[in-house]
């Protein structure tokens, strides 16, 4: 409002308002280039100037041509308008094409019913200085006036889809749990006796809000590249690193999503089956990775935190100030990185771990089966449930996890990299911009 208030001075004051003929249009720039953040509203001024440009220079195109002929003015104008009403359907064109559209008939033909006092060249000329001196007043108050900086968002946004991340895990873990009869887990997120249905709909409500996140993200990401870099503003923001930070989310979340279907298949298979033993044949049926899973948990769930704990405290200071009322140190300390270089290596071990656990335990269950072919018996003996389609659906729903629990833990670590060189980029100097 204030921001708007400000524009409204050129129209309203009359001194101003004949120093800078059509002022409106410095008042309606004002008004069309406001966003929820700084960066939001640096898009769509750069937006709106590249617009009037190219609207403008059509427009002297078109006078030059025909100069106030309404008739040949409107057959010049059809085909711009026809061009950039497709543009405008393109993500990157879109304000840029609405305004580049409609400012070619703004100037040639809004000016005829005035008696032509200005000539369409100079109109034109008129047009860019009042979206150019508009655009500088919006520069200026945006940043001035409790602004709202896109980075502050955007990592609000990324500690929300780690935390989703993060209880995901939990719950994992749960259900692994309870489907497997170990009942000493400490944190349970989802009940295994609620209806099935249920259980899947939350895990869609789940996926639908994480996307809606990494969309949003996105868009910050765009957002606060438009951003100042100031030692108060964005520190070090790289582009190139949050976009690939985002992706990561994705394949993380896109893995711990493969997870959640396969306990939900085995599941589903393990009710059909009639006094079915997970473990049965001495834990030959399915290998037991409790202890594994448990550890790698906990690994997670701390690397985790300390991720989520970085984009709280790397805030900027203005949002720290004034919107959380705190003011968090950004230096770096050599304790922070060796904590995240820990964390990073203890989980590349629990990488290795879990691929050589889940190979020595596939190695054992065929040393017996095959053991136990050289002794001549029948399959039917000592395999379990070898004639259920079920059981088999379990077994390769089983292992499809055991592979998804390891491609995740991989997509973690390559996150955590990438964490760490945001880390690094944003509170050292290790890096510098090339």
């Amino acid at each position: 409002m204030i921001i708007i208030g400000v524009g409204s001075i050129f129209v309203l004051v009359p001194y101003l308002a004949k120093t800078f003929e059509n002022g409106q249009w410095i008042l309606v720039t004002l008004c069309m280039t406001q966003g929820d953040t700084v960066g939001g509203a640096f898009t769509t001024m750069k937006m709106r100037l590249m617009g009037t440009l190219l609207g403008s220079i059509w427009a002297y195109v078109t006078y030059l041509a025909v100069h106030d002929n309404v008739n040949l003015t409107l057959i010049m104008l059809s085909p711009w308008i026809f061009i950039f009403g497709y543009l405008r359907r393109l993500p990157y064109w879109g304000y840029t094409a609405t305004v580049a559209a409609f400012t070619p008939i703004i100037i040639n033909l809004g000016r005829l019913p005035f008696g032509d006092a200005i000539p369409a060249g100079n109109y034109a000329l008129i047009r860019i200085e009042a979206s150019f001196l508009g655009i500088t007043i919006a520069v200026i108050l945006t940043l001035l006036i409790f602004p709202i900086f896109a980075i502050d968002l955007l990592k609000d946004n990324i500690q929300t889809t780690l935390i989703i991340c993060r209880q995901s895990i939990i719950s994992i873990h749960s259900v692994y749990d309870k489907l497997f009869h170990h009942n000493d887990s400490e944190e349970c997120c989802i009940n295994l006796e609620l209806e099935e249905k249920k259980i899947e709909l939350f895990i869609n409500d789940e996926r639908s809000h994480f996307h809606r996140l990494i969309s949003l993200q996105q868009t910050l990401v765009e957002h606060a590249s438009l951003e100042p870099t100031l030692w108060w503003i964005n520190n070090g923001f790289s582009t190139k690193f949050y976009s690939i930070l985002s992706q990561q989310q994705i394949d993380t979340y896109r893995m711990l999503h493969s997870i959640d279907e396969a306990l939900l298949r085995i599941n589903e298979f393990s009710n059909i089956i009639e006094h079915l033993q997970l473990t049965a044949a001495g834990g030959n049926f399915l290998p037991n990775f409790h202890k594994e899973l448990s550890d790698l948990t906990k690994q997670l769930l701390h690397c985790f935190h300390i991720w989520i704990s970085y984009f709280t405290s790397s805030q900027t200071r203005f949002y720290q100030i004034f919107r959380q009322c705190i003011f968090s140190r950004k230096k770096l300390i050599e304790s922070d990185l060796t904590k995240h270089e820990k964390c990073l290596i203890d989980l590349q071990q629990a990488v290795h771990c879990l691929q050589n656990q889940h190979q020595e335990g596939f190695n054992r269950l065929l040393k017996y089966y095959f053991d136990r072919l050289t002794e001549c018996e029948s399959c039917s003996t000592f395999v379990p449930y070898a004639n259920s389609d079920e059981a088999d659906s379990i077994v390769i729903a089983y292992y499809a996890m055991h592979y998804s629990i390891t491609q995740f833990t991989q997509t973690a670590l390559t996150l955590g990299y990438t964490v760490q060189a945001i880390f690094e980029l944003e509170t050292t100097h290790l890096y510098r911009s090339f």
